[in-house]
């Protein structure tokens, strides 16, 4: 239900950006960029390809290059809100081709306060020591979020009425935070394939 509620409200904002970046005139304008996807990593992972979904809001300051804020909802080991901010290049092939470069980094918030962790993936170690040891299997321990760092490259299909369909293939790099007992602090590293579809306004 919460995560339903969560993605409704996502949906419900993209629609206004949307509208709005309809409405935009003149020499720099407003472009929305929604998209969802996966993250493809280890066949071992307990999460083999988790299900993310992202809305940015871009501003074209030059031909061609855009930036703007995002915002979105990813299911990994619990589910998070990534706030991001991006900047996107894009390289006209033809009039309704158009390959792009972009960077998103930003912070993953939890939307789950407690989470189980199998320390088959993960390690921990205490605030007063450098050694590394191993969490009890499936502990409870608080998740408190963490950077994430997205280069990726893609290609924007436009249609004459304006509208655009992305592909798009990167590399995600995130390290999540959590904490536990006894001033025991855990670190969760990601490392994976991104592969999205999406749409642009």
């Amino acid at each position: 239900m919460k995560k339903s509620i969560i993605l409704t409200g996502i949906l419900l904002c993209t629609g206004v950006l949307c509208s709005f970046s309809q409405q935009a005139v003149g020499k720099g304008k407003w472009i929305n960029y929604t998209e969802g996807g996966v993250l493809i990593g280890n066949s071992e992972n307990t999460k083999k390809a988790p299900f993310i979904f992202h809305s940015a809001m871009n501003y074209e300051f030059y031909k061609n290059f855009s930036a703007g804020l995002g915002a979105g909802v990813e299911f990994l080991n619990e589910t998070y809100l990534p706030v991001t901010a991006n900047a996107l290049y894009q390289f006209r092939k033809s009039k309704a081709v158009f390959p792009f470069v972009r960077f998103r980094t930003g912070y993953q918030i939890p939307l789950e306060s407690t989470t189980t962790i199998n320390n088959n993936y993960y390690y921990y170690y205490p605030s007063y020591s450098d050694v590394y040891y191993p969490y009890q299997s499936w502990e409870k321990l608080k998740a408190k979020g963490g950077w994430l760092f997205e280069p990726s490259v893609g290609v924007i299909l436009y249609t004459q009425a304006g509208i655009g369909f992305s592909l798009a293939a990167g590399y995600r790099h995130q390290k999540l935070k959590y904490t536990g007992k006894n001033d025991y602090t855990l670190y969760a590293e990601y490392n994976r394939l991104l592969l999205t579809f999406g749409i642009t306004f």
